[in-house]
């Protein structure tokens, strides 16, 4: 393998393990949410993460020749998820410390627009390039997400109760 698809491998696997650290400490009340350096270095691992995933899959080592039709699907789904995780970013102005639960907007139909937004990245972005390594190293993303999701999941059944399942059961993912 190239040594700048494996030091941009390297990269995106240390900017989950920086977000995922994160939502562990903070789960366990080792770290305060609410402080502006770690803040800072959480959004720098998730800068890493996601720059990282961009350059690794049109450099991936064994890359596949797709039919265009394949690949105009990668990247619709790329472009949608790129879509979703903004337009949710847009709506709640910011990623932490969010003192109200979401649920109109992209919020009423999707509990995790974002999350599903990152998750549809990861596939389209890999299926637009023939990038079969680099779909394998995005499981690992896809699980993280996956895990980051569920910890928001237990935050906001605990703080907002019967109001939170109530909206969960209306909308999807």
């Amino acid at each position: 393998m190239k040594t700048e698809y494996l030091i941009a491998l390297g990269l995106y696997l240390v900017g989950l393990i920086i977000r995922t650290g994160y939502e562990i400490l903070k789960k366990g009340g080792i770290v305060n949410p609410k402080s502006k350096i770690l803040f800072i270095i959480v959004v720098l691992g998730m800068c890493l993460f996601w720059v990282d995933w961009f350059i690794m899959c049109p450099q991936d080592p064994l890359h596949i020749v797709l039919p265009s039709f394949v690949r105009w699907i990668g990247l619709g789904l790329f472009v949608i998820g790129w879509g979703l995780a903004s337009g949710a970013l847009i709506q709640l102005r910011g990623v932490e410390n969010i003192d109200h639960l979401v649920t109109t907007g992209l919020f009423s139909k999707l509990h995790h627009p974002m999350y599903l937004g990152f998750i549809l990245w990861i596939f389209g972005w890999a299926i637009y390039h023939g990038a079969p390594v680099s779909l394998i190293a995005g499981f690992a993303g896809i699980g993280n997400i996956l895990y980051w999701r569920h910890l928001e999941e237990e935050h906001l059944r605990k703080a907002y109760g019967e109001q939170y399942i109530a909206y969960r059961q209306k909308s999807w993912f």
